[in-house]
Order: structure tokens, then sequence, then C-alpha cells
């Protein structure tokens, strides 16, 4: 009987351990654990099935995007955004709260700005394991004369193209390629949130329509230089979902790999123009010459339209001017436009 109290005492301190215990590594998150929803989000084009990214930019889906979100209690997070914002390679967002969505994720929300563009933006969002879903929503990037111009009319070309053996034969070139992009280009617009859209015709003289949105984006670093980012998955998927039945077509679908892996090299920083008030936007020879990369893998249906003759080449194609691409000793595309909605 004396050893009873001895006993109720050790059954008492052994309660309480029990809860100090439990209360010290306290495992029952009200979703998902940290490490099953610390993890690399993709929706890649490479993902295929594995994709476990949704993301939308400005209200339309934006695949070929990655992000890393981190947590280590499920109750704050960082996401760290790549290349999703125009021309910023990685955008942080610190201290972000979770909220339990009652079937095993957490939803989360906020304002944010762009450390290395200054672009502001709205975020909106749930995680849960293997997988996440975010919005970017009304991406704004900083004033710049384009957005301020809004849309420009497509109105001429003017080409520099000189060669050691023939001198500045750009003027010989700037009328077929005239004759071209007025068959498939008619204007651009320049979208407050850095998207770029264009009113472009078919190849075969197709009906005039508008490109998708989140297929380009650009930024102005000044107000004379301009930055151009492809999203090479979204156009590739674009390329896909236009395609017929037709050998060209085909033909076009196989190099695919090949136009991806030469175009990936502008999916961070962007191809770089410059732009003057006269509304002319310019490439020069270093920025082309990924391009002659590319056309010398596109299809022959490409490569072998006639840009006419000229001096010493004599019947000249591009993919003539693609394999004589290292012989060219200056060159400039200028692209010049009218204003439309100005101000």
């Amino acid at each position: 009987m004396k050893k009873r109290p001895l006993f109720y005492l050790f059954c008492m301190v052994a309660s309480l351990g029990g809860l100090f215990v439990t209360s010290c590594n306290d495992d029952d998150y009200p979703g998902a654990a940290p490490d099953e929803i610390t993890a690399h989000y993709s929706n890649k084009l490479s993902d295929g099935t594995r994709a476990n990214l949704t993301l939308t930019y400005s209200g339309h889906e934006l695949i070929g995007k990655s992000v890393n979100l981190e947590t280590n209690d499920s109750q704050t997070a960082q996401l760290t955004l790549q290349c999703i914002l125009p021309h910023e390679a990685e955008t942080r967002l610190t201290g972000i709260s979770l909220t339990p969505d009652g079937v095993g994720g957490y939803t989360f929300s906020g304002d944010a700005t762009g450390s290395q563009t200054g672009t502001t933006f709205s975020y909106s969002g749930t995680v849960q394991k293997g997988k996440l879903t975010l919005d970017i929503e009304s991406p704004q990037v900083p004033t710049n004369p384009l957005v301020q111009l809004k849309k420009l009319n497509f109105v001429k070309t003017g080409v520099v193209l000189r060669i050691p053996i023939g001198g500045d034969i750009g003027g010989l070139i700037g009328g077929k390629l005239d004759e071209f992009l007025k068959s498939v280009l008619r204007d651009v617009s320049f979208h407050a949130d850095g998207n770029i859209t264009a009113s472009y015709s078919g190849m075969q003289g197709s009906d005039w329509q508008s490109s998708p949105a989140n297929l380009a984006s650009f930024y102005m670093t000044d107000g004379n230089t301009l930055y151009v980012t492809p999203n090479v998955d979204m156009i590739i998927r674009q390329i896909r979902l236009n395609q017929t039945a037709t050998r060209a077509n085909d033909n076009l679908i196989t190099v695919l790999p090949k136009v991806y892996a030469l175009l990936n090299q502008w999916s961070t920083t962007g191809l770089k123009l410059a732009y003057t008030e006269n509304y002319a936007i310019t490439l020069n020879k270093t920025e082309l010459d990924p391009i002659f990369a590319l056309l010398k893998v596109l299809p022959d249906a490409i490569r072998d339209i006639s840009i006419g003759e000229l001096p010493v080449l004599g019947e000249t194609t591009i993919g003539t001017l693609a394999d004589l691409s290292a012989l060219i000793s200056d060159l400039s595309l200028t692209l010049y436009f009218s204003v439309e909605n100005a101000g």
C-alpha cells in the first residue's frame, strides 16, 4: 500500500512527459508535410505527363516554365519563379503564408515586385503533394515607349548586308523581304504585362489572325534598348497545333528539337534589339547569327525561298545566305512601323 502513491506519481510524470514530447515533435500538419510539398514544379514540353505545374500569366496558360517551392513548417513558404517575368531569370517570393485548404493542400496569395526588372504583379495558388497551381495576375512592366505606343503597323524593312566580294547588297534583298513580310505580318502590339502579340497570316495566305498570348515577351532596359524573349515551348506547341497533314509541315515537326535547342539560348536574356523614336526596330549581325544557324536546320521548303538575283551570288535563296553567313562582314535588319493608338 505504501508503494501506491509512488506509482501514481510515476504515472503523472510519465503523462506530463508524454504531453511535453508530443508538443515539441508535433508532426500533425493540417495538410501535406513540408517534405511532401517542398519540390521543383515544371510544365515544360520535355516533362510530358510528368508535368506538375499549372501556370497562368495574365489569365492565359503559360507552359515551358518552372517554380521551386520551399517550406520548413507548412506555415510559410518561399517561391522561386524561373524565367516567368519578362527579362527576369529568377524571382524570389519569401514569407508566403500557407493556409490549409481542408483537402490536404494549402492556398496562398500576395503582391510582389520583380527584383531585377521592377515588374509588379499579384499571385495566388494552391499546392498539394505532387502539384502546384500558380496564377500570375495583373503583371505590369515599368512604363516604356513601346507600351505607350501600344500597337505598331508594319510598313517596310531596311537591310544592310555587306560581303567582301560584293559590297553592300542589302538594297537588293529589301524588296523581296518587304514582299514576304507584308504577306505574313500586319502589326505588332506591345502590352503592359510584357506580352507581344501580332496579327499574322499563314504561309499559304490564310486570313489574318492574332497570335496567342505568352508566345513572346519584351522588356526595355532604357528608351532605346529592347529585349524580346521567345517562349520556345509555347511556340513549338502552337506550331504543332497549327500543323496540317502536309509534307512541309511534317518536315517542320521533325526538326523541332533542333529549333528548340537553338532558340533556347534566348529563353533567359532574350534577343537584343535597338529601338529608335521613328518607330524602327533593328537587329544587328550578332543577334542574327543564331537565326542563320536556325535556317540551316529548317526544311527545304523554307530554305529554298528565293530572294532574287544578287551580284556574284547569282540566284540566291534564304538557304544560300545561311550557308554563306560566315562570310558576311556586316548585317542589320530594320523593321519600320507606323503608329496606331499613340498615347
